[in-house]
């Protein structure tokens, strides 16, 4: 009985002692900012590579530790396919997502900024960026307008 009340207070001591208490939270992205797109992923895919070719939002090689770097898309074996946008205006990076939902619908994550062509300096949407509504709006504007 006493052990038991030593591990829930350790327990409630580590829980309480964190900066940050979502770092519990569910899922692989807990801070991104979710769409949901009423189509299946595989279309959401295509369209997303579509918009970034036609609006010229693909990340551009660039020098990183004296090598040259490319970010790709990728998909990834737990079903999340891993995409870069590029504002070549206001020179950032966005790193996002896209995952099925189970049905017909799919889920876009904006997950978070690098200002500039580096790495290094991510900046999480809803964390460290959670004030920037402008971000939102603009990435709703250009990329989830254009999927649905």
């Amino acid at each position: 009985m006493m052990m038991h009340k030593i591990i829930n207070f350790i327990f409630l001591i580590s829980l309480f002692s964190c900066k940050d208490i979502n770092k519990f939270s569910s899922g692989s992205y807990p801070y991104a900012e979710n769409f949901e797109i009423k189509l299946p992923k595989e279309r959401v895919i295509y369209k997303i590579d579509s918009i970034k070719r036609n609006k010229e939002l693909l990340v551009p090689s660039f020098k990183w530790a004296g090598k040259e770097t490319l970010l790709k898309d990728k998909s990834l074996e737990n079903g999340y396919f891993i995409f870069y946008i590029f504002f070549k205006e206001k020179k950032q990076i966005i790193y996002c997502y896209a995952k099925d939902d189970g049905t017909d619908k799919t889920i876009i994550g904006l997950v978070s900024i690098q200002n500039g062509l580096s790495l290094g300096n991510w900046k999480e949407v809803n964390k460290d960026l959670s004030k920037d509504e402008k971000l939102k709006k603009i990435f709703k504007e250009k990329i989830i307008s254009e999927i649905k």
